[in-house]
């Protein structure tokens, strides 16, 4: 199966799921684009907004794990027929929350000295990486343990995973870049007209958290046959019995 039926499959999930990935990402990306925003709009003296951003980046710091834990939660239960719905994967994934702040300060400072290294060592590392956050919450791994495991895993899998992180990442900037730029230089700035469309951006950024996913399920069905993966189902197999608007199937 080639990349563009992967990333179709992750597409026709995101649609399914939308309602309760937004229950749990959006108050999060509200609260810390709301902040972002704010100083931006508001805070002229250098000093005092380098000091309240680096507030804000320890804050979205701490925010992360729970939100993105709580999505792959939501994902896998998902596929295993018994979806959680927002508020128990936001709970769940607090189990989480050490252990999946350790394995992305790590990934990022290996990609981030990837990039040092003119880029595309950098884009190399990310990819290689892409499976460690998948790792560290479904199977229980240490920070440490993920990454190794996800650059063993991604190995037979890094060109499938480049272009659907590439497509994907791309056409989401494409359209986010002009819009966020004619807000931000519009002479009267709003935080109430601007802080939902960047909310809105960030969560389509899911997308890239689906397909990961969903490339993790493939890698995991194949190496790891020993193991049920519900991921097997094909998407005309999906039926909703969620109230919250989740699926009970899967993408695949």
């Amino acid at each position: 199966m080639n990349t563009f039926e992967y990333l179709r499959q992750s597409f026709y999930f995101f649609k399914q799921n939308f309602s309760t990935i937004a229950k749990i990402q959006l108050p999060f990306l509200l609260l810390l684009n709301g902040l972002a925003l704010w100083l931006d709009i508001n805070t002229s003296e250098t000093d005092d907004l380098k000091q309240q951003a680096a507030y804000l980046s320890i804050l979205s710091l701490t925010f992360l794990p729970i939100y993105w834990g709580g999505t792959i939660l939501f994902m896998q239960s998902t596929l295993d027929n018994a979806p959680l719905s927002a508020s128990q994967a936001i709970i769940g994934s607090l189990s989480f929350w050490r252990t999946l702040l350790f394995t992305f300060i790590l990934t990022s400072i290996a990609v981030f000295g990837g990039l040092l290294l003119l880029i595309l060592p950098g884009l190399y590392i990310g990819v290689r990486l892409a499976f460690a956050d998948y790792i560290c919450v479904l199977e229980n791994q240490s920070a440490m343990d993920s990454l190794k495991q996800s650059w063993k895993d991604s190995a037979d899998y890094f060109w499938k995973l480049l272009p659907g992180f590439a497509i994907l990442f791309t056409s989401i900037q494409l359209i986010q870049m002009p819009i966020a730029h004619m807000l931000s230089t519009m002479e009267d700035r709003s935080l109430i007209l601007e802080l939902p469309i960047i909310a809105l951006f960030d969560l389509l950024g899911a997308l890239i958290t689906v397909f990961g996913f969903r490339m993790y399920c493939v890698m995991r069905a194949e190496t790891r046959p020993h193991t049920f993966d519900p991921a097997d189902k094909k998407p005309d197999e999906l039926s909703d019995n969620s109230s919250d608007g989740s699926s009970d199937g899967s993408d695949r």
